[in-house]
């Protein structure tokens, strides 16, 4: 009868790997150390998956090795594309944590796991880990890396050495013809798997971005397909943001391999040139794999709707009945507004009833469209129309809610001017009574200047304030105490910040409701200014001044968004088109709702139906994983999207029903 007596060991705890792929606190695999690693390394070149390999005496808190190896993943931040081997050489156990989300199959991890149980039970500690690199990397690719060769097939028991012995509830079994491994519910952790560029060594680096650049490649050629079905189903027009959107993400695909080419080049690169290259790299990679994501997100929204479409119209004629019956308070709340303000003050939401309307009427057609559509058995067509009618609502609805919003910012900024007001009083006489430098002069003048502006426009009087005291601050800044400069700018952030929000508001509620019409420069504006208005809510407690200078450019950028905006909707060539919707008098065209609503645009109220994240590609109506209950987006396969619906950003170790595996040897 075989013993499986142990000598005494060390038991240890649940380690930090500390940035090591292999950590040996007991010496099983002294020397060998390169063999392994050139291994790991052929592993993550030719197949993007990590497997790192701890060696200890014993496993303690817990004592459990597959709880043990899942508490080091978890502990060293390992994500789905990541599996830990740990072995206790004096206890012969082991465990691999393994990821619910992991790519390969259990099938296909039954055979990585007999080729390590094979060596171990020679206590080939060195060959076990190169033979789970070889084995994952045979069952994912077909091909065979570095270190001795390996079989591919599980192992009967037979031979010499330790047999096989399964393992039930932690007892030894002799006599079962399979091996029965532990599986345990992983616990969820925070946090991304991937650690940000700045605080990552360049071999991370290297590694992060050859990983990105295979999946975003795959993901792209795999999206290329399905563009090709959506397009055969919903037609060009529907698609035409998908078609952009793909080729936007082949463009910063195409300058990341560029990048790589640099790197990879005969031409000696400095260390800062290898660094700034590959983070380049990464940031590329990621900004497309968020683009195609989004659009995956619509595609899923739109063949969600194409089976709901009957019971979505009913929802959306409901909604429109609701916009409607605003119509009459919200074009109270504008005249109010009109007969209080300066015509500048209100013109961003002058015309948001007129266009309400329009958007309505456009709405309801739509319906009626996607009614005969439903009754025609054109599912297609009805989920185009739905989607158009909820579009149509939700900006109506949105369009409404400016001018409720612009009436509170009115309000706000009035409440807030007399502080600014007296602030810039003080800074005037202050700054006069300093007057020795003639840089002060002409933004005493300015400020003067400010002070003396109409206030019918509060947002406005409130910016010019803002900016001339701003500006005042920044040449007095010199003859002042950096306490009293922190002071008085906490004085004037509140009335800045104000400022900024209302500006901002503004002019994206006039893009987006006006978006058909508005071009590129008006965007970039109001989101450089929501870039630094953000900044400026980020740095006001811990820094008033660097957060007045972020709101007082918010502002500035929002002022300048909002002309540019206006002044391409003042030039916006109404001539209707052969479209599946004319162009013209229904104001669907300048809300651009037949340009951009397959991105989410319109607003809320439209998708007011659950969204499956299930598996399967856009159309192909398949289902996901049935490995595990760990559910994700990212285990989707087959799908219009960026590499995160297949390689896993967020962790996959959690309660959700874990995959990792052990027992002896």
């Amino acid at each position: 009868m075989l013993a499986l007596t142990a000598p005494a060991a060390h038991a240890a705890d649940p380690v930090d790997l500390g940035g090591a792929y292999v950590l040996d606190e007991v010496g099983a695999v002294s020397g060998e150390e390169q063999t392994i690693r050139d291994a790991l390394d052929s592993l993550h070149s030719r197949a993007q998956i990590d497997l790192f390999v701890v060696y200890v005496d014993s496993f303690d808190n817990p004592s459990d090795a597959v709880a043990w190896a899942d508490e080091t993943a978890l502990r060293n931040n390992l994500g789905s594309n990541d599996l830990l081997l740990a072995v206790a050489v004096a206890d012969r156990q082991y465990a691999i944590s393994i990821d619910p989300a992991f790519t390969l199959s259990d099938s296909q991890l039954d055979v990585v796991e007999a080729a390590i149980e094979e060596r171990l039970r020679d206590s080939d500690w060195s060959g076990a880990a190169i033979a789970g690199a070889q084995s994952l990397e045979a069952e994912a690719t077909g091909v065979v890396g570095p270190g001795p060769v390996q079989t591919s097939q599980p192992v009967d028991g037979g031979g010499g050495g330790i047999p096989v012995l399964p393992i039930v509830g932690g007892v030894a079994v002799v006599g079962v013809g399979v091996f029965v491994y532990s599986r345990i519910r992983r616990r969820a952790r925070d946090g991304s798997t991937t650690a940000v560029p700045e605080r990552m060594t360049q071999e991370e680096l290297d590694r992060r971005a050859g990983t990105l650049l295979v999946q975003l490649d795959d993901s792209l050629k795999t999206s290329e397909q399905e563009l090709g079905f959506a397009v055969a189903q919903f037609g060009d027009e529907a698609t035409g943001d998908f078609t952009a959107t793909l080729a936007s993400a082949k463009s910063k695909v195409a300058q990341a391999f560029t990048l790589k080419q640099q790197l990879d080049d005969a031409t000696p690169d400095t260390a800062d040139q290898r660094r700034e290259w590959t983070t380049q790299i990464i940031q590329l990679c990621e900004a497309a794999d968020a683009e195609l994501d989004a659009q995956a997100d619509a595609f899923d929204e739109l063949r969600q709707l194409e089976k709901n479409a009957p019971q979505e119209l009913v929802a959306v004629r409901a909604e429109l009945q609701r916009a409607r019956e605003r119509e009459d308070a919200a074009a109270a709340a504008l005249a109010a507004l009109t007969a209080t303000y300066a015509p500048t003050a209100v013109r961003p939401v002058a015309d948001n009833i007129t266009q309400a309307r329009k958007l309505l009427d456009f709405a309801d057609a739509a319906t009626t469209k996607a009614q005969a559509a439903i009754d025609g058995a054109k599912p297609s067509e009805a989920a185009i129309a739905v989607r158009t009618a909820q579009s149509g609502a939700a900006q109506a609805a949105q369009l409404f809610d400016a001018v409720d919003t612009l009436g509170t910012n009115l309000a706000d900024a009035t409440a807030k001017l007399d502080a600014v007001v007296a602030d810039t009083q003080q800074d005037v006489a202050a700054a006069k009574a300093l007057d020795t430098d003639a840089a002060l002069t002409p933004a005493i003048a300015a400020a003067t200047e400010a002070l003396a502006a109409p206030r019918a426009d509060p947002v406005a009087a409130l910016s010019q304030l803002e900016r001339a005291n701003a500006e005042l601050e920044r040449v007095f800044t010199g003859v002042r105490d950096a306490q009293q400069q922190v002071a008085r700018a906490r004085t004037q952030l509140d009335g800045a910040l104000s400022g900024a929000r209302a500006q901002v508001q503004a002019a994206t509620e006039y893009i987006t409701t006006r978006r058909g019409g508005v071009g590129s420069t008006a965007r970039t504006r109001v989101s450089e200014a929501e870039r630094h208005l953000a900044t400026a809510t980020g740095l006001a407690a811990a820094d008033p001044v660097g957060a007045l200078r972020e709101a007082t450019q918010a502002i500035q950028l929002a002022e300048g968004a909002l002309d540019i905006a206006r002044s391409d909707v003042a030039g916006y060539d109404t001539v209707p088109s052969d479209s599946y919707y004319e162009r013209g008098s229904d104001g669907a065209d300048l809300g651009g709702i037949l340009g951009d609503w397959l991105l989410g645009g319109g607003g809320g109220g439209g998708w007011s139906s659950g969204r499956s994240n299930g598996g399967g590609g856009w159309f192909s109506g398949g289902g996901g994983s049935s490995r595990s209950s760990y559910s994700s987006r990212s285990s989707r396969s087959g799908s219009f999207g960026g590499s995160s619906r297949s390689s896993g950003r967020s962790s996959g170790r959690s309660s959700g029903g874990g995959r990792s595996r052990g027992g002896r040897f």
